[in-house]
């Protein structure tokens, strides 16, 4: 029993490690693949919507504003 004692106390690790994970693996993953509706989600995933929208008009406008030429820059003064 001496000469087993010195495996048991290097195999500790590995094997609790090995049990953790099989348990991990067996857990029921069907009870957290459902989370509760909030509808403060809901208002703030259109708020981020419209901030999107906002900011991809701004962006269209400042394009159109730098391809359009401007009196001055045309030398038409």
């Amino acid at each position: 029993m001496d000469h087993i004692l010195p495996y048991l106390f290097f195999l500790a690790c590995p094997i609790s490690m090995g049990l953790m994970m099989w348990m991990m693996m067996r857990k029921d993953h069907n009870s957290a693949s459902a989370p509760q509706s909030d509808p403060r989600v809901a208002e703030l995933e259109s708020q981020v919507g419209e901030l999107r929208m906002a900011l991809h008009q701004r962006q269209g406008a400042e394009t159109v504003a730098s391809v359009t030429p401007t009196a001055s820059a045309t030398g038409s003064d």
